[in-house]
């Protein structure tokens, strides 16, 4: 490199540094993280696919931090008869490069093919997904993996492993706002 371009070069670092740092120079306001949409796909079955299952939020994080919103989880035999169906309020949105995680609080739940006396209402599930923007978006949820015995942590569920195959989801913003 020549000299003259080592000296323009450091002379562009230093404007660079030196502007981010001026006093008076407002920063850009955090933007709220939206996760919204709603997408279906067929759990994996024995001989093609196999139940249906529907996964709607209406999740947002503003720029305080603060998550509200609502989900909806619906699941139905191949048969079309009622599995489980329950709702509830958001306790947290989280969002980056793509990718949401949204936990709740189910409030309501009507669950005809699951065992007697299992009550999930009060209990804190986790909702993740992933937006493709350009190929099918993915979904998973915490519940995949550790079934309703335990409430999942607030923000967490598992990775999208599940590709919908109607519908979509739209992830903005990012982690903190």
């Amino acid at each position: 490199m020549r000299k003259g371009t080592r000296i323009s070069l450091g002379v562009l670092v230093v404007a660079a540094a030196a502007a981010g740092a001026a006093p008076g120079v407002a920063a850009e306001a955090p933007k709220e993280t939206r996760v919204v949409g709603s997408a279906g796909a067929h759990l994996p079955g024995q001989n093609g696919p196999g139940d249906p299952v529907r996964f709607s939020v209406d999740a947002r994080r503003s720029a305080e931090g603060v998550s509200s919103g609502r989900f909806h989880v619906n699941h139905l035999t191949t048969g079309g008869q009622l599995f489980a169906d329950f709702e509830g309020r958001v306790d947290c949105a989280l969002a980056a490069d793509g990718m949401g995680v949204v936990t709740g609080i189910i409030e309501r739940a009507d669950l005809p093919g699951a065992p007697p006396g299992l009550d999930l209402v009060g209990r804190r599930v986790g909702i993740s997904v992933r937006d493709n923007r350009h190929a099918p978006d993915a979904i998973g949820w915490s519940w995949s993996t550790g079934g309703f015995e335990h409430d999942t942590l607030p923000c967490t569920s598992t990775i999208p492993f599940l590709r919908v195959d109607q519908g979509g989801y739209h992830v903005t913003g990012n982690a903190f706002g």
